[in-house]
């Protein structure tokens, strides 16, 4: 039998990671996902603002009040209700309450009754209720129309540019416009029916 010389120092040995060490491995992974899930779920639906009421809350960022009692940028919507296609610049002369929803944020269900029901009391006095579903498929949207009983003009932006043009910062958010077409004011989360009546009454013409 022939002896091996070794002449150099002997190689590392690379001791496999213990079973404790790829848990703690996959725990700090999976932890930092769900906190990332977390963090974008408040942004979409516009949670994790401290201090904010449950009522309406007029947004102080100056992205919205540039907004505020300029012209709101006009669109078209293709409308589940009907199929037909409603342009904003067509409702002048109208008070119109647009409020962005999607069918998965709780918020939008929270308020979606109150929508309705004060929709019925203004569409006779002219007032519009326009909804912008965003976010959402719409398979979804349409359950929801029916899990509320929603009946004003409602559809679909899919492409985000109606968001875009409106500087939508997270859902449920609703502008409230001025007869003459000028975005008098924005509310940031969900708008009790008491506040919604008030907010309306207060643009009506005399």
């Amino acid at each position: 039998m022939n002896d091996v010389n070794q002449t150099g120092p002997a190689p590392a040995i690379t001791r496999p990671q213990s079973v404790t060490g790829r848990l703690i491995t996959w725990a700090v992974w999976l932890g930092a996902l769900a906190i990332l899930g977390l963090l974008g779920y408040a942004l979409l639906t516009g949670a994790g603002q401290p201090g904010r009421p449950s009522g309406v809350v007029v947004n102080n960022q100056a992205a919205t009040l540039a907004l505020l009692d300029q012209p709101a940028p006009d669109f078209s919507l293709a409308l589940f209700n009907t199929g037909e296609t409603l342009r904003l610049s067509d409702l002048r002369g109208k008070v119109v309450v647009l409020n962005f929803w999607a069918s998965w944020c709780p918020p939008c269900r929270q308020e979606a009754p109150a929508f309705e029901q004060v929709w019925q009391a203004y569409k006779d006095q002219g007032v519009v209720f326009v909804g912008v579903d965003i976010w959402d498929t719409d398979q979804e949207a349409v359950k929801f129309l029916q899990e509320f009983g929603i009946t004003y003009p409602t559809g679909p932006d899919p492409t985000g540019e109606i968001a875009i043009d409106y500087g939508l910062t997270g859902i449920p958010e609703t502008y409230f416009i001025t007869p003459d077409g000028m975005i008098a004011h924005k509310a940031i989360g969900i708008v009790q029916e008491e506040t919604l009546a008030q907010t309306i009454e207060a643009l009506l013409p005399p």
